[in-house]
């Protein structure tokens, strides 16, 4: 970006004075301004509507126009910006806020629902029952996430498109956690039960298998490790 080009961003974002060939012409100057803390505002809410819900409107346009001239988008895609966020209120608000969590939560589903699509492999099911879980590895479809919050493991994934959201028990995050590292089902089962503790029902495969087949969390079963791209 040449010299000039760079001042004159500098200048719309607040970082720097008015370049000498604008000074005449500061109303142009706040008109790109303006458009820019809206668009900041625009384009923030579009991923992180929970986050301007509780902020409010005002706070929330702030926030954006603030978050903005720190972290400006890098693509021209502006669905790609917000993942510095979480960061940036643990920065300027605290953890205990809870400003940041539900930063994140706003960004995993948001990120839920542009993954890429992977449908069910159905015929894969039938290693199940043909398989020993000490060979065997469960696939999640690239929307699933488990994030850890303050309140407790929270698991994000999609359904119909849209992004869906809720807290797990101990023991169904330790499942989680191991089939979303790769592991066999076998080191899956052995963590949900070692991490489960008498106040929580025993995790159930059965149980967990019908809901990840209704709530669109499995993609497929493998009888050899998959790549960690897959997962």
């Amino acid at each position: 970006m040449k010299a000039d080009q760079q001042a004159f961003v500098d200048a719309v974002l607040g970082r720097g004075g008015v370049p000498p060939g604008l000074r005449d012409g500061r109303g142009g100057l706040e008109v790109y301004r303006n458009n820019l803390r809206a668009l900041s505002a625009q384009a923030l809410a579009v991923a992180f509507g929970r986050l301007r819900d509780e902020l409010g409107e005002d706070d929330f346009a702030s926030l954006a126009w603030t978050f903005w001239r720190h972290a400006p988008p890098v693509s021209g895609d502006l669905g790609d910006w917000g993942g510095q966020l979480a960061d940036f209120l643990v920065e300027r608000a605290g953890e205990d806020s809870g400003l940041p969590d539900l930063a994140r939560l706003d960004w995993a589903l948001h990120q839920a629902e542009r993954a890429a699509e992977a449908p069910l492999d159905a015929e894969s099911l039938q290693w199940l029952g043909q398989g020993v879980p000490e060979a065997l590895w469960l696939v999640l479809r690239p929307a699933v996430q488990l994030l850890v919050q303050r309140d407790g493991p929270v698991l994000v994934w999609r359904a119909t498109w849209r992004g869906e959201w809720r807290r797990l028990s101990t023991a169904e995050a330790a499942f989680f956690r191991v089939v979303l590292a790769g592991a066999t089902l076998a080191e899956a089962l052995t963590q949900a039960e070692v991490k489960g503790s008498d106040a929580e029902p025993d995790f159930d495969f059965g149980t967990w298998l019908q809901a990840a087949l209704q709530n669109a969390w499995l993609h497929a079963v493998r009888a050899t490790p998959p790549n960690a791209t897959t997962t």
